[in-house]
């Protein structure tokens, strides 16, 4: 009986053993499926990035597109801040004043387009806006190489151009909408419409006119430095070959002389 019941328990450890295995087997190979689900979604995301990078680099002008609507999303979003903050932050002040000057006309207090506090918030806006959009798109959208002096200029008449035009329209567009939907959508509805006409308006003159890429420049002012470091190769060369000369001289002075000797 005692060795029927060593052989039982034997058999019961075995069982124990396999089924321990069985289980570490199954964990591993559901690890390893893991691993290669995440090594297929890994590899999905590359092969589709790599597809966008791409055709964004194939199509260069709508990545330009993405790049610069991206950026006039985040000057929109400072714009409409300081808008808001400049306008309710002035309103106590000088919000009932009418303003009346050059071709503007913003009617006092909250049934036109906020008076003064109005045109400052809508003027002040617009210029902390177009400062974030010339500074970032110069460099990361259109890759600007022209005379950057040139380049502030003719953004700085661009864009007083517009601020006349759009400050102009909003105070027009919150006259007349704001006794009917009220100041606030009023003042909202004119700056969203006064950005659209900014941002097609200053892509295109980013595009063509202010933030040109001029062809060959670079490759000029990079060829131009390499002919200086090639100079410079030249120099040390002859350099080098000089003093190899003379050494070879010296040497052969030294076997003459012992030859003598």
């Amino acid at each position: 009986m005692a060795d029927i019941d060593k052989i039982a328990v034997a058999e019961a450890a075995e069982e124990q053993e396999e089924v321990k295995e069985a289980g570490l087997s199954d964990e591993n190979t559901d690890s390893e499926e893991e691993n290669a689900g995440n090594a297929n979604s890994d590899s999905k995301f590359a092969v589709a990035f790599d597809k966008g990078k791409r055709f964004m680099t194939r199509h260069g002008n709508i990545w330009q597109i993405v790049k610069f609507t991206l950026i006039s999303c985040i000057a929109f979003i400072a714009e409409f801040a300081s808008m808001y903050a400049l306008q309710y932050g002035l309103e106590g002040v000088c919000g009932n004043e009418h303003l009346k000057f050059f071709i503007f006309d913003y009617a006092p207090g909250r049934e036109g387009a906020f008076g003064t506090a109005g045109f400052i918030a809508m003027l002040g806006s617009k210029c902390i806006a177009e400062i974030i959009s010339f500074t970032i798109n110069r460099k990361k959208t259109f890759n600007a190489n022209n005379n950057v002096v040139f380049s502030a200029i003719m953004y700085v008449i661009t864009v007083v151009a517009l601020i006349i035009f759009t400050t102009w329209l909003a105070g027009v567009l919150g006259d007349a909408m704001g006794p009917a939907i009220g100041a606030g959508a009023g003042n909202t509805i004119s700056k969203m419409l006064s950005s659209v006409i900014s941002f097609v308006v200053v892509f295109l003159m980013d595009k063509f006119v202010i933030m040109r890429k001029v062809k060959g420049k670079d490759d000029a002012e990079e060829t131009a430095e390499n002919g200086e470091d090639g100079e410079g190769a030249e120099v040390l060369v002859a350099d080098a070959a000089l003093a190899a000369d003379a050494e070879g001289s010296e040497a052969v002075t030294e076997i003459s002389s012992g030859d003598r000797e």
